[in-house]
């Protein structure tokens, strides 16, 4: 059902009513848009995190142990088995930290939702409107799961509840019906990582792997389904109730469903960072408006926010995925490059002696009056002193690119879209893949887009 109130006596049969029920015509306009606007974005990171080389090295691996290539490795010249070309595509997609989130399910469920979309679509040769839907649907039923989560301390989202709202998409995407798509959750929810954060603090890039596990194991799942593999009745409620997670939530799982569509409630980044970071990075961008504040000019500076920003405060990141959860680099980085995307969290930035000698001047405390303010607030306090004596500061109150604050308007996201997959496939051939997911729902097969997504194996 698409409207409605739940019915909470069986919540996952909820779920998959409305996910088998979604269909453009009966979703509101602005629902649909926000699925272009999610792929647009989610094919962009995928792209850009294409290019690097352990990307590359995982995607001809993939390839070499396929047995057909199905599905399209986007930015190189492979192709893989749906579930390993998911696994490869949604790695990339969060290399850079720069893919879509969402605030009230703490997590990204669009690089899962799209990486397994993608690679069953073109299994499957569906067209671009059954992919749409499926992408709508298994966002929603993914951060539903993660509404009613809450993730043991020190979990990483990624690779949990995200999985089965791929597992949702892929199922959708293969024409399962209510009873068949139950099964492929419950068979998802027992697929899952036991996650860490601190992997991505330190800089491991397994943790890029968590999203490329989970995309794949949402494919797996609904393969297994389709070969008469069954999963426990509530695997929801076990796994991300006890298990992964504390507690699981039906009440704020369900809430408004059918009314309040969470892919409307999403973020668009437009910092290459940890999205914690980023009221931090645009405090200081708010500064820097109206003060010069030249690099070598700063004596400290401090930075007040909420409790998960504040574990962000590593001020000597040894590597770029380090760098991106540091609030010392981004803001140090920021001051010395001017830069907040991609280039700002490289090696060279990592390296550069003036970015790390700021950085270690710059001070993280945890706020408990901001962190009260937090889910509906992500707030920081940057202030700078100068060697003059002087100092300058800036609050925000959320991060741009949030829907209830400023969002990216279609047109930065574009532009975003066209420097991410230039790199990799050229302007002429981004701005083409860009015009084509603006219309995805006109396409008849999605392999017309896809072969647009190749690259080279070089």
């Amino acid at each position: 059902m698409v409207e409605g109130e739940a019915c909470e006596t069986d919540f996952i049969d909820t779920l998959t009513e409305l996910a088998t029920s979604i269909s453009l015509e009966r979703l509101p306009s602005s629902v649909v848009h926000e699925g272009r606007r999610a792929l647009v974005d989610t094919v962009g990171v995928i792209l850009a995190g294409a290019a690097e080389p352990a990307a590359r090295a995982l995607a001809k691996q993939m390839a070499m142990e396929s047995v057909g290539p199905t599905s399209t490795i986007m930015g190189s010249g492979y192709g893989a088995e749906a579930m390993w070309a998911a696994l490869t595509n949604a790695t990339a997609g969060v290399w850079h930290e720069f893919d879509p989130g969402n605030r009230f399910v703490g997590g990204h469920p669009a690089i899962y939702v799209v990486s397994a979309g993608l690679a069953v679509a073109e299994r499957e040769g569906s067209p671009g409107r059954h992919l749409l839907e499926a992408v709508i649907a298994g966002y929603e039923v993914g951060a539903r799961v993660g509404l009613g989560t809450t993730l043991r301390p020190g979990m990483d989202p990624h690779g949990s509840w995200p999985t089965v709202g791929a597992a949702t998409t892929a199922g959708l995407l293969m024409g399962y019906v209510p009873v068949n798509l139950r099964e492929t959750i419950n068979v998802s929810t027992s697929l899952n990582l036991g996650t860490s954060c601190k992997a991505g603090y330190e800089g491991a890039t397994i943790r890029n792997v968590y999203a490329g596990f989970g995309a794949a194991m949402g494919v797996l799942a609904a393969d297994l389904v389709g070969n008469g593999f069954t999963g426990e009745r509530d695997g929801i409620s076990t796994v991300f109730g006890s298990i992964a997670g504390e507690f699981f939530d039906i009440e704020k799982a369900l809430g408004d469903i059918g009314r309040r569509w969470e892919i409307t409630r999403g973020y668009h980044k437009l910092h290459a960072c940890a999205r914690c970071i980023h009221p931090a990075l645009d405090a200081l961008t708010t500064i820097t408006k109206d003060h010069d504040v030249a690099p070598e000019e700063v004596e400290r500076i401090d930075v007040s926010t909420f409790s998960m920003a504040a574990t962000m405060n590593d001020v000597s990141p040894e590597n770029p995925l380090a760098a991106r959860f540091s609030i010392p680099h981004a803001l140090a980085s920021c001051l010395v490059l001017h830069e907040t995307g991609i280039a700002a969290y490289g090696e060279s930035a990592v390296q550069d002696p003036r970015i790390r000698e700021l950085a270690v001047k710059v001070t993280v405390r945890y706020d408990p009056e901001l962190d009260a303010r937090t889910p509906a607030e992500r707030p920081a306090v940057v202030r700078a002193y100068l060697r003059d004596g002087t100092s300058v500061g800036g609050t925000v109150r959320l991060p741009l690119g949030e829907p209830d604050t400023e969002p990216l308007s279609d047109d930065a996201l574009g532009k975003k879209f066209l420097k991410l997959a230039s790199s990799s496939l050229g302007s002429n051939t981004a701005q083409s893949l860009l015009d084509k997911l603006w219309q995805i729902e006109t396409l008849p097969n999605i392999r017309g887009f896809t072969a647009l997504c190749k690259g080279s194996k070089e």
